[in-house]
């Protein structure tokens, strides 16, 4: 009985700690997106970058931000739920 009320709660915590991990990486998007960027750029030179494809790139590297975001957050509910299922058994 111990053994499973362990691995329970193990996974509600790392459902929460996951949730807390997205949301605050979230707070974090502007400025992974200009350091990305800015890395990016430097690598491929100084010349051939205009504004669209420079919009263009941000939006990529938002979006990719966004998605792992968003998996971390799907991750730690799934955890979280599967976590407080297993608690009522």
């Amino acid at each position: 009985m111990l053994r499973r009320f362990f691995s329970s709660s193990s996974l509600i915590v790392i459902g929460i700690v996951l949730i807390a991990i997205a949301f605050i990486s979230i707070s974090f998007l502007p400025s992974q997106v200009e350091s990305n960027l800015s890395t990016f750029f430097g690598q491929l030179g100084s010349g051939g970058i205009d504004v669209t494809t420079g919009n263009i790139y941000r939006r990529i590297a938002a979006d990719r931000f966004l998605l792992q975001s968003a998996y971390l957050f799907l991750t730690g509910i799934v955890l979280l739920i599967a976590g407080l299922f297993n608690l009522k058994r």
